[in-house]
Order: structure tokens, then sequence, then C-alpha cells
């Protein structure tokens, strides 16, 4: 059915055991920041970019009036949708849709699942992460320099570590566990 469309994206329920090991690698920055730039192409392309639209032929004259400031405006609102959907996500989840394709999982520094408020305080240090010029790159040499970390990361007491799934697709489906095709990869690499 849809399952093979949205293969690779979709977080189950239950989440597969955490690596925690992989916490400070450089290869899990760098799917941090892959990951990252799914989530925004899904905010911006998938839930903001249609709303601009229905927005914009609902209210014709106005979005007219505003012209080129749209694109600004899009982009102001952006960050709190980012910031939202990786909060929910993380605190349901413990992965958004673009950690689930790059094979992460957000946890508790001792490995538990992240919490309520651990999802909260490390997207709302988000905005505190971003400031800069030019903001990914800050965010991306923080990271680096403190362990795969970011700001937000230390006051939460969370970690970005790489997560364990079963290799086979039925096996997976039975025990609810990741089916993605980034953690069928990362577990044929184990065998």
């Amino acid at each position: 059915m849809i399952d093979w469309k949205l293969d690779g994206f979709l977080p189950t329920r239950r989440q597969p055991a955490p690596i925690l090991e992989t916490a400070g690698d450089r290869d899990v920055v760098l799917a941090r920041g892959s990951a990252a730039a799914i989530d925004l192409f899904v905010c911006y392309v998938l839930i903001e970019f249609p709303a601009i639209y229905v927005l914009g032929t609902a209210f014709s004259d106005p979005y007219e009036a505003l012209g080129g400031y749209v694109i600004i405006l899009s982009l102001l609102v952006l960050l709190p949708l980012y910031a939202t959907y990786s909060f929910v996500f993380e605190w349901r989840y413990g992965r958004t849709p673009g950690k689930v394709n790059r094979g992460l999982l957000v946890v508790m520094a001792d490995g538990s699942p992240c919490t309520y408020r651990a999802s909260a305080v490390r997207n709302l240090l988000l905005y505190i992460d971003l400031l800069g010029i030019p903001p990914l790159v800050l965010g991306f040499v923080s990271a680096l320099m403190t362990g795969g970390r970011r700001l937000g990361d230390h006051a939460a007491g969370t970690i970005v570590v790489r997560s364990t799934a079963p290799t086979d697709r039925d096996t997976a489906v039975s025990a609810d566990t990741d089916t993605s095709a980034a953690a069928r990869a990362d577990g044929s690499r184990e065998n």
C-alpha cells in the first residue's frame, strides 16, 4: 500500500535500541545535518507551502499587497514550525522523519527515551543554536566541538545516537520496530 512510498521516514511507536557509544561520532553529526535538511524540507514544502497557497488563494488581496515579503514572512514562520514539529516527533517517537531516515534516535544521556520536558528544552534552545551568520555552519561547528551535542542537548540532558534495527523486514514488522531503509542498511553493515 502506502508503506513503500514512506519507507524510511515514518517513526514507529516502539523505539529501536540506542547505540550510546555513537553519540560523539562525526558520522552522527553529519547525519544530523542531513536529517535537519530532510525535516526542513518536510516543514517548508509539505506543511507550510500548502498553507501559504491556501491562504494566498483565500485572501488574495492582502497576499498580493505583501508582494515579495511573503517569502520573508514564510521563512520567519518556518523556525517555530520546525521547532514544534521536532518537539512533537522527538517527544512521542524519539526521532523525526529525517532522523528515522538517517538511522538516528534522540535519547536521554543514560539511554532512556526522550521525555516531554527534555524535548521541549532542546527544541526551545534551537532558537539560540541558530543565532549567527550562517546559523547552520555555527550549529555544525558547535556540534563538532562539544562531542556532537548542541546547546539544547546539554541543557536537556539528551544525546543523538545511532539506533539498532532488525535487517529483516518481517522481523521488524512483527516486533513493531524501525523498518526504515536506513535502519536496515545500518543493520546489514553490522552483520
